[in-house]
Order: C-alpha cells, then sequence, then structure tokens
C-alpha cells in the first residue's frame, strides 16, 4: 500500500511537471486569460466641465474657470483611485477635462469617436479589461454608452446645463453591467 501511494505520488508530481514545462508560453497566456476573465474592469464616465458659451458659433470651445475647476474636482475625486486609461473625444473641452489627472498620472489622453458606443465598449474591453478607465463625453453621449455596456441608463437625459455627474460603470467578467452615479464639484 506505501509503495502504491508514493508512485501515484511520483506520477502525480511527474505529470504536473511535464504539462508546466510543455508550451510554457502557452501556459502564460492561458494563466493571463484566466486572470482576466476574472478580473472587473470599472469605467468611469463623465462630461466636459463647463464650457465657454460666450461665442455661439465655436464648435470647439475651452473650458471656462469654473470648467478647469471641476476637472481639478475630478482629479481630487479620483485621487487614491487606480487609472490605467484616459479616453477623450477630439473636442478641446473633453481633453482639458481631463488633463489634471493626465497630468498627475503622466497617462496619454486616447481619442475615441464620440458617437462610436459601440467601438468605444469594444475598445475598453479588449484593450483595458480588469483595469480602470475614466471616459470624457458630452451630455448626449454618456447615456447611450452606458447602453452600450448593458446597464440601465439611470436617467432619460442629461440636460445641456449640468455638469456634474460621474458615473461608474462595473463590468464584470461575464461582461454584465451596473452603473453608479455620483455628483462631483461646485
Amino acid at each position: 500500500m506505501k509503495n502504491y501511494l508514493q508512485i501515484s505520488l511520483l506520477l502525480l508530481f511527474l505529470g504536473i511537471f511535464s504539462a508546466c514545462n510543455s508550451g510554457s508560453a502557452t501556459s502564460d497566456q492561458q494563466i493571463e486569460e484566466i486572470e482576466t476573465a476574472t478580473e472587473v474592469t470599472t469605467v468611469y464616465l463623465v462630461r466636459h466641465a463647463e464650457k465657454d458659451t460666450t461665442e455661439a458659433s465655436n464648435e470647439d470651445p475651452e473650458l471656462t474657470e469654473a470648467g478647469h475647476a471641476r476637472a481639478e474636482a475630478l482629479r481630487a475625486l479620483l485621487e487614491g483611485q487606480e487609472v490605467d486609461a484616459l479616453y477623450a473625444t477630439k473636442y478641446m473641452r473633453t481633453g482639458q477635462t481631463l488633463y489634471p489627472l493626465a497630468q498627475e498620472r503622466n497617462i496619454e489622453v486616447v481619442q475615441y469617436e464620440g458617437h462610436d458606443f459601440e467601438g468605444l465598449k469594444e475598445r475598453i474591453l479588449q484593450k483595458h479589461r480588469g483595469q480602470t478607465v475614466v471616459v470624457a463625453g458630452h451630455s448626449n453621449t454618456l447615456l447611450p454608452i452606458i447602453e452600450a455596456f448593458g446597464a440601465q441608463k439611470p436617467f432619460e437625459e442629461i440636460a445641456d446645463s449640468q455638469y456634474r455627474y460621474l458615473f461608474k460603470l462595473t463590468v464584470r467578467p461575464d461582461n454584465t453591467a451596473t452603473v453608479e452615479v455620483t455628483e462631483f464639484g461646485a
């Protein structure tokens, strides 16, 4: 009986040893896929901060003083929170909203197409699964982004005068998503 147990343990050890040594690149890849498949992805969605509306014909206005203060408030709110990537549309106001975070964390702001909600979702889940991402958008794009991730939008619309919402999307490994809403800034 004792020999049988020793032989069984030896065979088990040899099997594990040979499995670990055969195709280590595949084993590393499988381990990475398993780790990624068990991690939650967090996506913070924020509307750009207050923009300068003094010139109605300007389609790409900068932030106002209040907008810069709100961008700083966003940075302060996320202080201590790991942030792996920043995404903004092509407009100055979205990039400026993320600028304090980008400076503090030394992270490049990546541009995305504002109305490609599915494309943004796929990009985030492919490149940043298991990470934390902050996306700056617009009053008419944030709720469709939430829906693209499969979460229930918390209200019907964001008024043009509302800048205070921060949406936290939690995307579980099975791609189901929930959203929480907080308010920030003055």
